[in-house]
């Protein structure tokens, strides 16, 4: 009977160190992610349909196509990138989290934010409007509301990848158990590759879309 109120007491205090160490800083990931997704989606998103008429003086320029994208890319996410990093670290210090989901949630958080990024641009040159007269109007277009799908998708992707090799880092480290190195390389690899894939993919396509309509 005691030995059975003791396993129950030491559940229980797993369940809330889980809770507290793995699926608060989790759902911050995915709250910060949303907030990161609508900005690039008014700012980013638009960025190429704003050229409007005048894209021709751009193309007709000595900059190549692609350091054009770059350039637009970088000056939208190097501000949304001290933001994410802000929130995160500000929100890990009130949380108190674990130094281990502290360095997952500043990587995790940098590398989906090169991704909702790269992904904003690469749909909006898509999807341009340059016909537009008012710019906020943009975003609410087709376009943007498959970039809103696919950044959705990408979020969840990501802490679905990441989840089973933080819990299990966390369950090892409560049992004192050896860590999986294999698990965790797994899932945080796949996350990795994945923003990777969709930052770099999009502004490949972004460009071959630009110099499509060139022709």
């Amino acid at each position: 009977m005691i030995v059975g109120f003791q396993q129950c007491a030491k559940f229980e205090r797993f369940f809330q160190t889980f809770r507290l160490v793995n699926v608060i800083p989790f759902l911050n990931l995915v709250l910060a992610g949303f907030v990161l997704a609508s900005i690039a989606a008014r700012f980013i998103f638009p960025s190429v349909s704003l050229e409007g008429r005048t894209l021709w003086l751009l193309k007709s320029s000595p900059l190549p196509m692609p350091d054009l994208l770059w350039a637009k890319f970088w000056v939208g996410t190097l501000p949304l990138l001290l933001l994410a990093l802000g929130i995160v670290v500000v929100t890990n210090i009130l949380l108190q989290v674990s130094d281990f989901m502290f360095a997952v949630s500043l990587m995790t958080m940098t590398l989906m934010t090169l991704a909702l990024c790269g992904m904003a641009l690469g749909f909006g040159t898509l999807f341009p409007q340059f016909e537009t007269e008012n710019a906020a109007q943009i975003p609410t277009s087709f376009g943007g509301l498959l970039y809103m799908i696919a950044a959705i998708g990408l979020i969840a992707g990501v802490v679905v990848l990441e989840a089973r090799p933080v819990y299990g880092y966390i369950s090892a480290k409560y049992y004192n158990t050896p860590v999986e190195p294999t698990e965790m390389m797994i899932g945080f690899g796949l996350a990795a590759l994945l923003c990777v894939a969709m930052t770099i993919i999009p502004i490949g396509v972004a460009k071959r879309r630009l110099e499509a309509v060139e022709r």
